[in-house]
């Protein structure tokens, strides 16, 4: 009986090692013009289906980008040298020429940089003498009235840290006006979700200086106060939305750096009542996180980093973690990378082609861009040999061809935000902005198997 038990346990430990286990091979994708780097992002710059890189370095004051050959290897092109204390950047074509643009924040200020067709970029600066500015991103945000309703114009939103506020600027024929739309102590990092279960767009904001956490509802101009996810959570830091548990509401994810905590909080439905799940409460330094379902098993994972810790001029204690959950929000601990690199902002995507997860990342101690390139293999490769979706790109409606029985199909933008969950052979694309997605096939057999998709 006693070796019935004992190999039943190695079965257990064994094919729970198959489900979660991922090897992750690193390789440097550039460590030029990086001194200090902090801010990198992924978007689809030259339009060929992959996804590229941007990154933004305060040492050096250094722009740049890094086409993707579609495998995982990146051709380093630099947008300017002189942007003061460059700390975030985006990719979007400002006004309408075809081209794609770039808008950048530094030590205090903002500008976007016109693409002049010929890898030379013209400057036009948007706002100067910013406190504090952090993260920058491009959005058709259409009308303060109407956030989710695009006018052809992209957009701006801003961190502006310091003075505590969420900004945005709207774009009319490249001409920027600057809206703030919350105010907040110290926001770090900001994400969207549906946390009232209306179906409008919701914003996630953490601020660091309150150490709390709310989310904003559409009021009758921009943004207010929908609920409090949590008070008193030090130093609150990274945080994203999604539905964790599976109950059809949008959850909160999140990272205290004061506390070195990452804890889930689940949404009873209204957006008014959460319950605090503590994951790790010794991730040092704890940063940034993303919530996506990493190992393809049909649950939410959650990745995250810690800074580390801090003491005169060294710091130790990097790591990049991946938290499994087993589908009963039972979260497994694998450290993916602890060299002292000091990791910053990092995009979880699918860099090489091969449709697993990758992960980039920004060490700003190393003065690196790092790529952590998922060579994990399993059923999920094998299963893409029996299914074909097409066309791709795409505009109005894609395909679905397979011998196989389909149980479901679903669809993630580029956050890892589920957009769209079906059946069937055939899905409508009306809805759907043009971007990078991901399609999820789930099949009755269990067998599960992701591609993407480009929508024109």
């Amino acid at each position: 009986m006693q070796l019935l038990n004992l190999k039943i346990f190695f079965i257990i430990i064994f094919f729970g090692w198959q489900i979660h286990a991922q090897n992750f091979d690193k390789s440097i994708i550039s460590n030029h013009a990086t001194d200090g780097v902090y801010g990198i992002l992924e978007k689809d710059l030259d339009d060929d289906g992959d996804l590229d890189l941007m990154s933004a370095s305060q040492n050096d004051n250094t722009l740049a980008y890094y086409i993707n050959d579609g495998t995982g290897i990146f051709t380093q092109k630099i947008i300017v040298t002189d942007f003061t204390g460059a700390t975030s950047i985006d990719g979007a074509d400002f006004n309408n020429d075809g081209l794609m643009d770039f808008v950048a924040v530094g030590d205090s200020e903002l500008a976007w940089f016109e693409n002049n067709g010929d890898e030379t970029f013209t400057k036009h600066s948007i706002e100067v003498n910013l406190d504090t500015p952090l993260q920058v991103r491009a959005y058709d945000l259409g009308s303060l009235l109407d956030p989710g309703t695009p006018d052809g114009d992209i957009d701006i939103g801003l961190l502006e840290s310091g003075a505590g506020y969420v900004v945005v600027y709207i774009n009319e024929d490249s001409d920027f006006t600057r809206y703030n739309l919350i105010e907040v102590n110290q926001p770090k990092y900001l994400h969207g979700g549906d946390f009232n279960n209306d179906g409008d767009p919701d914003l996630l904001v953490p601020s660091f200086g309150d150490n709390k956490i709310e989310w904003y509802k559409l009021g009758t101009w921009g943004f207010e106060v929908g609920g409090t996810v949590i008070t008193g959570f030090n130093g609150v830091f990274g945080v994203e939305g999604g539905d964790i548990n599976k109950d059809g509401y949008d959850d909160v994810v999140a990272a205290a750096y004061l506390d070195n905590e990452l804890a889930w909080f689940e949404n009873d439905g209204t957006g008014q009542n959460f319950i605090k799940h503590t994951i790790d409460h010794q991730l040092s330094g704890a940063s940034y996180v993303h919530l996506l379902d990493i190992d393809n098993d049909n649950d939410m994972d959650i990745i995250a980093d810690a800074y580390g810790t801090v003491s005169g001029n060294t710091t130790t204690g990097h790591q990049m973690v991946i938290y499994y959950n087993d589908g009963h929000q039972v979260f497994t601990k694998t450290i993916v990378d602890d060299t002292e690199m000091g990791m910053a902002v990092f995009s979880v995507q699918d860099f090489t082609g091969d449709n697993l997860y990758d992960i980039a990342f920004a060490a700003n101690l190393s003065n690196e861009i790092i790529l952590l390139k998922n060579n994990t293999l399993g059923v999920k490769n094998n299963a893409r040999q029996d299914l074909l979706i097409y066309p791709n790109p795409a505009s109005d409606f894609i395909n679905i061809h397979t011998l196989k029985e389909i149980d479901k199909v679903e669809i993630f933008d580029i956050t890892g935000r589920k957009v769209w969950i079906g059946s069937g052979h055939q899905i409508y694309l009306q809805n759907f902005k043009k971007g990078y997605y991901l399609v999820k096939v789930s099949f009755v057999s269990g067998i599960k198997t992701v591609q993407k998709i480009i929508v024109k």
